[in-house]
This record gives C-alpha cells, structure tokens and sequence, in this order.
C-alpha cells in the first residue's frame, strides 16, 4: 500500500512537471544559468540609476539622437533614413525605463510603429513590425529564441528569455507594437 502511494506521488509529480509550459522552463533555465544580460539600448544597462537614464537621454538629446516622446513622458528616437533601403519601413521608437522604488532600473519598456503607418498601407501594419522586430532582436540581442506565449484571450505575444533578461514582443493595436525588457531575478522576487 505505501509503495502504492509513493507510485502515484511520483507519478504525479512527473506529470505536473511534464505539464510546465515552454515559457515556465525557459524562465528557470535562464534564472538558473547563472547568467546576467543586462544590455538595454544606447549604452543603458538594467541596474543604471534613474538620473544615469536621464544623464544619457541628456547627451543623446543635445546630440540630436533621440528627443522628448509624446507629453515628455518617454524618449523619441527615429530611425534615419540613410539605412533604409525601403522609407516606409522606417521606425519610430518611444522608450523609458522600468525603476524600482529606490530608482534603480530594472528594464525598459519600448512603442514602435512605422512612421508611415496608415490604415491602408498593409506592409505597416503591426503584425509586420512584430515580424521585423523580432528579427532584429534575434540578431542584436544573439540566445534563445521567442516562444509565444498568451498575454490575454486570444492575444499572442512572444517572449525571448537569456539569463536573467527576458524582452516580451506584443501587439498593441494595428499601428504599435510593445516590447519590454525586464530582470527576471526583479520581476519575480518583488512580491
């Protein structure tokens, strides 16, 4: 009977864990390298202080990289036009950091759309961005690959996990696409 019970306890256990999604064991396999990825954009690392955030906004903004976003509540940047063989496919980026309580921060989040978005020009849509997006992070931000995952009913958002880092790639509407960075060793001990 006892052996029965330990059997079924087992059994049990090793169900539930075969039952772990691909997000749940692609976090603890970062969190559990032991590796730490804190690279952000511009030269900004998860860990900065909120005034070495705006020290470098400063400079990037008097070197004309980068200006104030929407109601100064995030940083501007837009692609230039040189790199680009296709104009329309140029991006507009708003960023700003992710800070704990003591200002420390511990991600960033970004809104990308193309600058020629309209509702009738269908190569800038968000779901093609997303696609861009995620190509261009796989090559600067080189590990793991995105996984999708479900952020809402019916909502996919695909999600790349290296070390501690994970950067999230989300639709917002037809024009937006999200995508944020945050420490995973910080998200998940806030509690």
């Amino acid at each position: 009977m006892k052996f029965k019970f330990i059997f079924w306890v087992l059994g049990t256990n090793l169900l539930f864990a075969g039952c772990r999604s691909e997000y749940t064991r692609a976090v603890q396999s970062g969190l559990g390298s032991g590796i730490i990825e804190d690279s952000l954009i511009f030269g900004m690392k998860m860990g900065m202080t909120k005034k070495d955030f705006y020290d470098i906004c400063w400079i990037l903004n008097k070197q004309k990289l980068i200006s104030e976003g929407p109601g100064n509540l995030s940083a501007k940047y837009v692609e230039p036009d040189s790199i680009l063989p296709d104009k329309t496919l140029r991006k507009s980026m708003l960023f700003y950091g992710i800070f704990d309580a003591k200002d420390t921060m511990r991600g960033m989040t970004f809104t990308y759309s193309y600058t020629a978005w309209a509702p009738w020009i269908r190569k800038c849509q968000s779901d093609s961005l997303m696609s861009d997006l995620m190509r261009f992070y796989r090559k600067n931000y080189p590990g793991n690959d995105f996984i999708t995952i479900d952020i809402e009913k019916g909502i996919k958002a695909y999600a790349k996990v290296d070390g501690n880092r994970q950067i999230v790639v989300y639709p917002m509407d037809a024009k937006d696409v999200g995508v944020k960075f945050e420490d995973l060793r910080y998200k998940l001990n806030k509690k």
